[in-house]
């Protein structure tokens, strides 16, 4: 790489690549390349997705866009080829202290004889491609002074004037690079740099425009969206090193398929799928994908857990391979790090190659994306760079699964999205194994429109379905009694060889029940969410393998809370529950006699008797009224059409009217951000009702303290994480109530409560289960 002076100075340290940069550091990037390297991604995206802009914006604008995209992608970087950003990157002591793209957008706008859509569009997404409108040091390099003091603003007019002529030392290289792109080209080129105006009139005017500019409905605010959202995801994916935009998708062989599955595989459009557990709806799901994936469109595969979110992304890696899916939740760093630190043993490989990955996940890259729904959400909520979010959600594919586990708030948001998601030109699946009727209806009235209702038994009823469908894996018993009455028939059961599921409604409740059964009889387990992470990761690792029979001994009774009615993939032979609302009492009867091993099924004991005044704060007494109420007889063989009725029965008259407030509630706010979304501009204000939506905090154990700051003094973060215990947000108030919460240096919450290795978390005093409901 061949050095220069900058202009007058003639000393070393000011010395300047001969051919100009795009970063510092190794291996050597030229600007040139990675304009290039942009440009081709930004055409990529461009041609797959021209089709769907079409659809919402019509012919001209899509090609404004897609003209606008490919020339912002090509010029985005131009204003680095300044002596003095030059100088920065190869002088770590020299700051430059300017906006590059301010003098990139005013190249562009001297090429600007009259006012062009395409032209402005794309000088709208250079000017804003890493600040947001209202970003002050992006106002203050083109001289846009809010309090526009008239010394302040020749200051920042004399400081623009003075970094356009540090253009001067690679004029001659920006006007070959200029006349070797046809985007370009067509553009005449300024002569000198004293030629540059100041961008300020267009970001003000830009400014004024912005608030008729209403997402998504006004098509020149979706043009400005797409735009800056694909040249900021062309960028960013061409700085990592990742030069093609993925949109052709494998085409998987499926086995022999079931007819339900072949009939939604020729739906085009939104559609409803209700099946139970083990029908095979992902297959189903999938089929409805490769049916309605018109070009380069992305996939969203939308569950309610993480857990389930990893679980099925090893499902989908299956039929469409690792390199084409991305698995996005708050903690998928986490899971990725324990994967590759369970193989290496070592932390900084085991780091470098989840880091890797998790960032490649979170590139617009790969086309199918497993997520939860807040992955999306915060793209609506006005997150910094939404504008990637949202771009990459046109005309996307959205499977909904597990529907029915989200909370009314949740829904709330869900809804809206949905309706956001049809103006974008999506479509969407909604998959459960029991719809309750009032949900599917609040669905339908934000498709707008009348989805396609498949439910087997009801569509495509062949000898398969029929015979599915009649299979009764389990025998309802009703107990009149409390689950910790039942202790003795449990212990009984255990003793006869038999492996038994022992269901409680709350931490401490389990953790009691541990105490008595562990007692009595050896080889029982606790597993619940107040253990530390890495706690339980081993706790589910170990049940696991000894129910697939690597380690059988070692687990006789498992004792669990609602944790296990989440993709854990294990088979007992009996179950005794405390009574829960109907479609949880569903899932945790799915981990009984799950593969179908004892024919004729297995009783499934549910006691009817329990603390309420300590259980309103996990479930509404309404439901669990409503499900003892409507409940099959006792000795009633449960098959899947007896189960949905029972769903049905208990839902049919839909939320409580606590539940419509909050409901109702949630929606109108959220609305109300919809209303404030514009382009170019972040919803500072919408950050901290979106984190609120978290109803769970995490705290530090005392005991973990040594260990936990000796990863951190280490920089050993993510085994540093593992430490960490997720507690209600009602159960954090009430310590902090107490006094036992101390926010250590780095933010982290120690928990003045004790921890043991077998019970995980022991509340004394305060509630472990208290959720705000």
């Amino acid at each position: 790489m061949g050095l220069s002076s900058s202009p007058g100075s003639g000393q070393a340290y000011e010395a300047i690549p001969s051919v100009p940069l795009a970063k510092s550091g190794q291996p050597v990037c030229y600007l040139n390349d990675h304009l290039e390297q942009v440009a081709a991604y930004a055409q990529a995206v461009a041609k797959a997705y021209r089709e769907h802009w079409a659809c919402l914006l019509g012919d001209p604008l899509a090609e404004a866009v897609a003209k606008a995209l490919v020339l912002a992608a090509i010029s985005h970087d131009l204003g680095k080829a300044a002596s003095g950003f030059q100088r920065s990157l190869c002088d770590f002591t020299h700051r430059w202290e300017f906006r590059h793209e301010a003098l990139s957008a005013a190249l562009l706008l001297a090429a600007r004889q009259a006012q062009e859509e395409w032209l402005d569009l794309a000088v709208a997404a250079v000017l804003t491609h890493h600040r947001e409108i209202d970003d002050p040091e992006l106002r203050n390099s083109v001289a846009w002074i809010p309090l526009p003091d008239p010394d302040i603003v020749a200051e920042a007019v004399k400081k623009f004037r003075t970094r356009a002529l540090e253009l001067q030392p690679y004029w001659n290289w920006l006007r070959t690079f200029w006349q070797a792109h046809p985007e370009l080209k067509e553009l005449p080129f300024p002569e000198v740099p004293a030629e540059l105006q100041l961008p300020s009139a267009f970001l003000r005017d830009l400014h004024s425009r912005l608030d008729g500019l209403k997402l998504p409905d006004n098509p020149g605010a979706l043009a400005m969206l797409l735009t800056r959202g694909w040249l900021m995801a062309s960028d960013h994916a061409a700085s990592a090193g990742v030069l093609e935009f993925k949109d052709d998708l494998p085409r998987p062989e499926f086995q022999a398929s079931r007819r339900f599955q072949e009939l939604l595989g020729e739906c085009e459009g939104d559609a409803f799928l209700e099946a139970p557990t083990g029908a095979g709806k992902t297959v189903a799901a999938l089929r409805w994908v490769l049916r309605n994936r018109r070009g380069g469109e992305r996939v969203f595969y939308v569950l309610p857990y993480q857990a389930s979110i990893e679980a099925m992304a090893d499902t989908l890696e299956k039929y469409f391979g690792r390199e084409n899916v991305a698995v996005l939740h708050a903690r998928a760093l986490d899971y990725l790090f324990r994967e590759y630190f369970e193989k290496s043993g070592e932390y900084e490989v085991a780091y470098v190659a989840a880091r890797a990955e998790d960032d490649l996940n979170r590139l617009v890259h790969k086309p199918v994306k497993v997520v939860t729904p807040f992955q999306l959400l915060k793209w609506l909520f006005g997150m910094p760079r939404f504008e990637i979010g949202v771009s990459e959600m046109v005309g996307g594919l959205f499977i909904f699964d597990e529907i029915h586990a989200y909370d009314v708030h949740v829904v709330a948001l869900i809804l809206e999205m949905v309706q956001v998601i049809k103006k974008l030109g999506g479509r969407c699946l909604f998959m459960s194994a029991t719809f309750p009727g009032f949900l599917k209806g609040l669905l339908k009235d934000a498709l707008g429109g009348e989805p396609t209702d498949f439910v087997l038994g009801e569509s495509g009823l062949d000898e398969w379905a029929r015979e599915f469908l009649a299979i009764a894996r389990h025998r309802l018993r009703w107990r009149d009694t409390t689950l910790e009455q039942l202790c003795p028939e449990i212990i009984r059961a255990a003793k006869e060889g038999r492996r038994v599921l022992v269901v409680a409604n709350r931490v401490a409740q389990a953790q009691e029940l541990f105490r008595s059964l562990g007692r009595q009889l050896d080889d029982v387990c606790l597993l619940h969410s107040r253990l530390i992470r890495r706690d339980r990761v081993a706790r589910e690792r170990e049940v696991i393998n000894a129910l697939r029979g690597s380690d059988e001994s070692r687990v006789r009774i498992l004792v669990a809370t609602q944790v296990i009615e989440v993709s854990l993939d294990i088979s007992f032979d009996l179950i005794f529950t405390e009574v829960a609302p109907v479609d949880d009492l569903l899932q945790r009867f799915g981990r009984v006699n799950r593969k179908g091993e004892h024919a004729g099924g297995v009783e499934v004991h549910v006691a009817r008797r329990y603390d309420a005044d300590r259980l309103k704060w996990v479930y509404r007494p309404e439901w669990l009224s409503r499900t003892l109420e409507v409940a099959p007889a006792d000795g009633t063989l449960l098959n899947a059409q007896v189960g949905s009725q029972w769903v049905r029965d208990v839902y049919c008259h839909g939320w409580t009217e606590p539940e419509r407030r909050r409901f109702k509630s949630a929606r109108a706010a959220f609305r109300h951000v919809l209303d404030a979304l514009r382009p170019l501009r972040r919803l500072p204000e919408a950050k901290e009702e979106f984190y609120g939506l978290f109803q769970s905090v995490e705290i530090l154990p005392p005991r973990f303290y040594d260990e936990f700051i000796d990863h951190q003094e280490r920089k050993r973060y993510l085994l540093a994480s593992q430490l960490l215990v997720p507690i209600p947000l009602g159960t954090f108030h009430m310590f902090n109530q107490h006094g036992r919460i101390k926010q250590l240096s780095n933010r982290t919450l120690l928990a003045n409560v004790a921890y043991d290795d077998k019970l995980g978390l022991l509340s004394g005093e305060v509630d472990l289960d208290v959720n705000i409901i």
